[in-house]
């Protein structure tokens, strides 16, 4: 007897499907659940800075845009589908196609269903088209708001606000115009096809072969009509963008653009038009002969006219004299260059680089040199963290150059801020949300003041903090939005207090706050707390019980990303600064207007932007329009229009009203701190290396290029130059507090110097002022061309090379030790120049490949002064400016540092060994270049063994 295998019953698959699609089911509700918190609290905030006007005006004009390109896709698309169907010959349709079975079963489905399918189907299609419509955001807003712009373009004579303001908008336009028409087209062929009214035979000629209702060609020849009548709109658009045309030798209408390109673009325009009539008029002819001949018309012309008769005009008639055909239209693109960035209001004046600066003049000009800096800011940075960061969970992140006024005289300063060190909070919830909400305090020390320990000379300092001088007092040090604060939200005014900082040596003795700002949005009920815990995704907020009703949700506390949330149409600076302004610490946020549709305008020159600039992509137009204001401890805004010839920032002002503020409503105390922004010179500065020339023929030619001078002090550790500047960084431009050439009163400015291309003299600087009453006014100082004039990188070689001040760096540089070089500043007195540069020490670390130790403090150990072919390192900068200059220089200025160790005057016995050595280094340089390894090494081990003899001797002599 056979056995019979035992059916396996199939498990049912019922259960599980459905725990799947419950599943699926509540993730879908999670997400549209915690999407509706964030829009809600994102509300909530808007409302509690007072700016619900602006959301609504963003949300509502998003809404706006989608709902109106949405319904009119709906429509069109229903209408044409609505007429397919209407002539569609259904049970008539041609017989015998080899589809005939397909459409049959396409008829029978669909019967009694044509309305529900077409609207279902034109939604899809309206809504996907539609959707598109959200990002024309903020070209819609400045074509509604734009207005002109008062310059008109050298081409067209079109007022520049065109090109600007609606040229965005309409290409907007113009894609989804294209898109719906072209799917209108597409749609309505195959529902034709799908109705019978088109048939396909069979056959290599698919045009023969085909079979179409007249219906349907009228239908089908209208749509391919308006894509016609759409082309020639946007060959219109195109001529207007021959502005922007990168075909030439630089950006804008080239000659061949305005010779060829733009009438061949005209002729398009006329074939385009054209190939719309004949579609109409081929309604009353049988076939698509005369659609064929306008197509091909139109693809002969697009390629012949378009693309062959501009190369040709470009290769034959303008490379031979291109100079010549090219040089109005070089011209033109200076002048709106210029123009886009800023600098064709720079004045230009002469600079004499007289050698024949003097100690009197040295003292009449006490004020500049007594603010000479001798703080870099990279290194002060590091002593600030050793010196001022106090506490674990405490950050200095960045350093900043300001001026203050104190008893009476404009100080120039260094200011920092401790903010939260977010990855030293502990990690749990009440301490990461409830304890640590805030920094607390600002440190503040003058630029050229040193101790006699050489550290720097706090006016403010501490926590809490201490300040030496009544004009720096801070009544609220409390930080709790800052330029270093990530997403992290906190909740202030809870029942746990916050801790400020730790008192005396007791473990529990420290000094807590009670949040009485109003920052934050007010946590409220169940309803409100649920949805913020959805938007973080922390149940905590809702549950805890120690979070009440008025407590404080604080959430943006990036003060970039606060101003960025209620104006993303402006790009904000990668560096806010902080001011003490009656006794509150409040940030200062430089904001900007840009477009890259300025005509004629080359792009930004963005190299030289740090990894954290927010001015990404391209752009041609800049403006510094907005002055941000936030408030430390509140979070407070306040966002001040300066620059009201800005069209674009008066565009933005009519669409937000409540947004902006006139820069004439500033506090006067805010006004004395602004700072012309770094970020912008950079790229002002970059551009003007090529911009600063007027001559189109000179500018064609490059032959008066500049470059950025490159930084001497990027070589650290008194590695030596070897003649190739190539590795050095380029000098990035400085804050000084200075009296001009030719004028009376100090000036806060930022400079930068030039050299010509590939050649280290230095041929020009330019300057942006700061003051209250020249804020923005630039000043390029002109040097004289037939001398010579040391660039920065050519005295940072000399001071390398320096008899006297090598061997100190070579002594300096062992046990241990680094000598760290700052900032080289150009500092022009009077008619002449001098170079300074602060020379520190710090202790080396343990690997090779660190630069200084991270928990080293760095001390000022020198200043070197530079002036023609005097070159002098001293303890302090009075007695350099003596030894240079000779006689009495007026005295003041700072305290020289106690040396604490070697200093310029060193034993002869070991200033030779140290000359020897240095020799040695650099007959070592010397083989090493030219690849003799052997000889390299053998030099090192005889440097090593002089400097070895050096110390020794040192030791002997000094009993140490």
């Amino acid at each position: 007897m056979t056995e019979q295998p035992i059916p396996i019953r199939p498990r049912s698959s019922g259960p599980r499907r459905s725990l799947i699609v419950a599943g699926a089911v509540v993730v879908g509700l999670l997400l549209i659940a915690r999407s509706a918190a964030t829009f809600w609290t994102d509300y909530l905030w808007f409302d509690s800075v007072s700016l619900t006007s602006v959301w609504t005006t963003l949300f509502v004009t998003r809404i706006q845009l989608v709902v109106a390109a949405s319904i009119v896709a709906f429509i069109l698309l229903w209408a044409t589908l609505a007429l397919a169907d209407r002539l569609s010959p259904r049970s008539g349709f041609f017989p015998g196609g080899p589809d005939d079975e397909l459409l049959q079963r396409f008829q029978d489905w669909i019967e009694g269903k044509e309305l529900r399918v077409r609207t279902a189907v034109s939604a899809f299609f309206g809504i996907m088209i539609g959707l598109g419509a959200a990002v024309w955001w903020d070209h819609f807003l400045l074509f509604r708001n734009g207005g002109s712009w008062g310059v008109s373009d050298p081409v067209f004579d079109r007022d520049i606000g065109l090109y600007i303001f609606d040229l965005p908008f309409f290409r907007d336009l113009f894609g989804w115009a294209f898109q719906l028409v072209l799917v209108m087209a597409l749609l309505t062929a195959a529902l034709h096809y799908l109705n019978g009214a088109i048939q396909f035979q069979g056959g290599d000629n698919l045009l023969k072969a085909s079979r179409v209702t007249s219906g349907v060609k009228v239908h089908l020849s209208v749509l391919l009509a308006i894509l016609a009548g759409l082309k020639a709109i946007g060959y219109q658009l195109d001529k207007w963008e021959l502005l922007y045309s990168p075909r030439g030798q630089v950006v804008g209408a080239s000659y061949t653009d305005v010779n060829a390109q733009l009438p061949a673009l005209n002729l398009l325009i006329l074939i385009s038009l054209a190939a719309a009539v004949i579609l109409l008029v081929n309604l009353w002819f049988r076939g698509w002969t005369l659609p064929l001949v306008a197509a091909g018309l139109w693809l002969f012309t697009s390629i012949a006219v378009g693309g062959l008769y501009p190369a040709f005009i470009q290769q034959f008639r303008v490379a031979p004299q291109e100079l010549e055909r090219e040089s109005e239209f070089v011209a033109k693109n200076i002048e709106f260059t210029r123009q886009a960035y800023g600098l064709d209001d720079v004045q230009v004046r002469d600079f004499a680089a007289s050698p024949n600066l003097d100690a009197q003049a040295i003292a009449a000009n006490r004020p500049t040199i007594d603010n000479i800096r001798l703080w870099d800011p990279a290194v002060l940075e590091v002593t600030y963290k050793q010196l001022q960061e106090l506490r674990q969970y405490y950050r200095i992140a960045d350093v900043d150059v300001d001026r203050y006024t104190i008893d009476d005289e404009i100080v120039q300063v260094m200011v920092s801020t401790r903010e939260l060190d977010e990855e030293n909070v502990p990690a749990d919830w009440v301490n990461s949300h409830l304890v640590y909400t805030h920094g607390f305090g600002s440190i503040v020390s003058p630029a050229a003041a040193v101790t006699p320990e050489g550290q720097p000379d706090f006016f403010v300092k501490d926590i809490p903090p201490v300040a030496s001088v009544d004009d720096l007092v801070i009544d609220e040090p409390r930080i709790y939005f800052g330029a270093d604060a990530n997403d992290r939200f906190v909740i202030a005014n809870t029942e746990e207090a916050e801790l400020d900082f730790p008192l005396g040596s007791g473990v529990d003795a420290v000094s807590t706050n009670q949040y009485d700002g109003s920052g934050g949005v007010d946590a409220g009920g169940v309803i409100r707390r649920l949805a913020f815990a959805l938007r973080f995704g922390d149940v905590n907020t809702l549950i805890s019980g120690q979070v009440q009703p008025d407590s404080k949700v604080i959430f943006y506390r990036n003060v970039v990303d606060r101003i960025r949330n209620v104006a993303p149409f402006l790009e904000t600076d990668a560096d806010p600064y902080m001011v003490v302004v009656d006794g509150r610490l409040v940030w200062v946020v430089d904001m900007y207007t840009l477009s890259n549709r300025y005509p004629y305008s080359a792009l930004a020159d963005r190299s030289r932007l740090g990894e954290d600039t927010k001015l990404i992509g391209n752009f041609n137009y800049i403006r510094n329009s907005v002055k941000a204001v936030v408030d430390a401890y509140d979070g407070s805004m306040d966002l001040y229009v300066v620059d009201d010839e800005d069209p674009l920032i008066r565009a933005w002002d009519n669409t937000f009203p409540d947004l902006f503020e006139p820069g004439d409503a500033m506090p006067a105390e805010l006004v004395d701190n602004l700072r012309y922004p770094e970020e912008l010179f950079r790229i002002q500065s970059d551009m003007y290396r090529a911009y600063h020339v007027a001559d189109p023929r000179t500018f064609f030619n490059t032959s008066d290029l500049w470059q950025i001078a490159i930084d001497p002090s990027s070589d650290f550790g008194g590695t030596r130059l070897l003649g190739n500047f190539s590795d050095f960084d380029p000098m990035l431009p400085y804050y000084l507090l200075m009296k001009l050439p030719g004028e009376d009163e100090l000036s806060f400015l930022i400079m930068q110097p030039f050299v010509p291309l590939e050649r280290p003299n230095m041929i020009s600087f330019l300057v942006a002022k700061s003051g209250p009453d020249d804020y923005g006014e630039m000043i390029e100082y002109a040097m004289p061309r037939d001398r010579q004039i040391n660039g920065p990188g050519q005295v940072g070689a000399l001071i390398d090379q320096n008899p006297d001040i090598s061997p100190v760096f070579s002594l300096l540089d062992q046990q241990g030790s680094e000598v760290v070089k700052g900032s080289m500043l150009v500092v022009p007195v009077e008619e002449s120049v001098m170079y300074v540069q602060p020379i520190y020490i710090s202790a080396k670390a343990n690997s090779a490949d660190q630069g200084v130790d991270a928990t080293a403090i760095p001390e000022f150990k020198f200043v070197v002064v530079a002036f023609e072919d005097q070159i002098v390192m001293r303890e302090s900068l009075d007695l350099a400016l003596q030894d240079v200059f000779g006689g009495d220089v007026g005295g003041g200025g700072v305290t020289p540092p106690d040396p604490g160790g070697p200093s310029v005057e060193i034993p002869d016995e070991v200033a030779d060994l140290i000359a020897a050595a240095d020799t040695a280094l650099q007959e070592a340089d010397a083989a090493l270049r030219d690849g003799d390894l052997v000889g390299y090494a053998t030099k090192v081990e005889e440097a090593a063994r002089l400097i070895a003899d050096a110390q020794a001797t040192l030791e002997a002599l000094t009993g140490s």
